[in-house]
């Protein structure tokens, strides 16, 4: 999996390396990422350098498996999208797109992109989408892509208890 490059219309969704440590710290502390992903907030750029370097040593691994999303109109790193390994051999997709260009539609474009090709690799036809309920942009973009609604509950979500919203979404058969 360690030679992933996608390019969409806007986006390259590729590996990490040691040049993206210090946009991955900046883009760690935005508002919305305190608020609903509090475990990857790094408040240092020793922090990041480490998330940063462990991630590029899953890659040969076993996950998870999180890759940058850069734009190609200026090389900026603005986000992630990522395969996450769950219980009993199931996995999650996950994604971040930093506040400044939330509400753009990068979050939708790269999953798009994103899930046929990881899911392919990873041999899978079913991959779960999990967010806060009250995550309304998470919640529509996997509404989007088809990803179908099972089930809404209270639970540890990031360290602390919240409703959520649990998707899934099935490749066409």
């Amino acid at each position: 999996m360690k030679n992933m490059q996608i390019k969409t219309q806007r986006l390259l969704i590729s590996i990490f390396d040691e040049s993206m440590i210090e946009s991955v710290h900046q883009n760690s502390l935005d508002e919305d990422t305190k608020r609903f992903v509090p475990d990857e907030v790094f408040e240092t750029i020793e922090k990041a350098a480490g998330v940063v370097r462990f991630l590029m040593g899953q890659y040969d691994g076993s996950g998870p498996f999180v890759y940058p999303l850069i734009t190609l109109d200026g090389g900026e790193n603005i986000g992630y999208v990522q395969a996450v390994p769950i219980d009993g051999g199931q996995w999650e997709i996950g994604y971040k797109i930093a506040s400044r260009h939330a509400g753009q539609g990068y979050a939708t474009e790269a999953l798009s992109a994103f899930l046929p090709i990881i899911m392919g690799w990873l041999e899978i036809t079913e991959i779960w989408g999990i967010s806060r309920a009250d995550n309304g942009a998470s919640c529509r973009v996997m509404e989007k892509l088809g990803f179908e609604l099972k089930e809404q509950t209270v639970a540890n979500y990031h360290g602390a208890q919240h409703q959520i919203s649990k998707y899934l979404f099935s490749l066409p058969s």
